[in-house]
This record gives C-alpha cells, sequence and structure tokens, in this order.
C-alpha cells in the first residue's frame, strides 16, 4: 500500500508520522467537496510501541457544528465524542488535526500554530503530541501536504517529507 511519511529533523527526538494514500484520497475528495472554502477534521490512528510514529488510519470529514469559508476553518465538535470512544475500542486514538487551504500554501498560520499548541497543552486531548496535517493548492491538480507536530507550547517542529508529499490529482 501506498503510503506518506515525514519525520522530524531533529535527530535526538526523532518523531514519524504515516498517512495511506487511501486516507489521503479521502481527504482530498472532501477538499473538492468543499471547493474555495476552507475545510478539515481530526486524525485517528494509534502510535508505534515506542510511541516514535503516529500511524494516521483515518480522516474524518467537518463535523456539522463547523464553522468555514475561503479563508478560515473552526473544527466543531458535534459527534467527536461518541466517534473517539467507538475508535478507543479498536486502540484508535485522536492524534490531531487536518485542514484545507484552498489555492494556498500548506503552512500553518498564526492561528493555526495558536489552536495546535492549545490543544498539545490541554489534558482533556490526551495529544501532547498532535499533529497538524494541511492540504494547500488545488485538489483537483496540484497539491502539497504538511506534517507539523506541536510539542506543548514550544515551537512547531515542521516535519520532512521522507516521500513525495506533492501528487497531481487524476
Amino acid at each position: 500500500m501506498t503510503q506518506f511519511a515525514w519525520r522530524t529533523e531533529d535527530q535526538e527526538r526523532l518523531l514519524r508520522a504515516t498517512l495511506p494514500a487511501k486516507v489521503l484520497d479521502e481527504m482530498l475528495e472532501m477538499c473538492r467537496a468543499a471547493g474555495k472554502r476552507e475545510t478539515g477534521g481530526i486524525l485517528i490512528g494509534r502510535h508505534s510501541e515506542d510511541r516514535s510514529t503516529a500511524v494516521i488510519l483515518e480522516a474524518t470529514g467537518r463535523p456539522k457544528d463547523s464553522l468555514f469559508s475561503w479563508a478560515t476553518f473552526s473544527r466543531g465538535s458535534h459527534g467527536l465524542r461518541a466517534l473517539l470512544e467507538s475508535r478507543w475500542s479498536e486502540n484508535r486514538f485522536y492524534l490531531g488535526e487536518w485542514h484545507f487551504h484552498p489555492g494556498g500554501s500548506p503552512n500553518p498560520s498564526h492561528q493555526d500554530i495558536l489552536s495546535m499548541k492549545k490543544i498539545a497543552s490541554d489534558p482533556d486531548y490526551q495529544c501532547p503530541l498532535p499533529l497538524l496535517l494541511i492540504v494547500g493548492g488545488n485538489p483537483r491538480r496540484d497539491y502539497l501536504v504538511s506534517c507539523t507536530v506541536f510539542i506543548g507550547v514550544a515551537e512547531p517542529a515542521r516535519m520532512i517529507a521522507e516521500s513525495d508529499n506533492r501528487r497531481s490529482s487524476p
């Protein structure tokens, strides 16, 4: 199975993330459906035994109570508690967030960074190293996918692609 992978630059604290192509294809379909508006959801999966690799197994769509426009996305929470409780029984957990920057860069905005630092430091999330995946560009043609890991309130660590995370859609 084709997958996309990222790693941190810091060799002393090497962290990795993987994303199956099937999950990325589902994300791209949600981006195409959103048109010129931002969209997103949460990332669900598991960590490797040594906790160095986040294995993303699912990317949800936006909850019904999300707020979104051409330049902003504020993920709602409708239905997420029940979804996450059901995934816990399958040993799948909240790993972070994803969203779409239509026609734009996959780099996190200032607001993205503030939101993720809040998640990283909030014990209710039970996720001290949340990931943020951003799809930027045009999901119908050319796009890029970035991955950033947030370690508490420290500066985020932009992860380096281990595989080609730029694709052209058919």
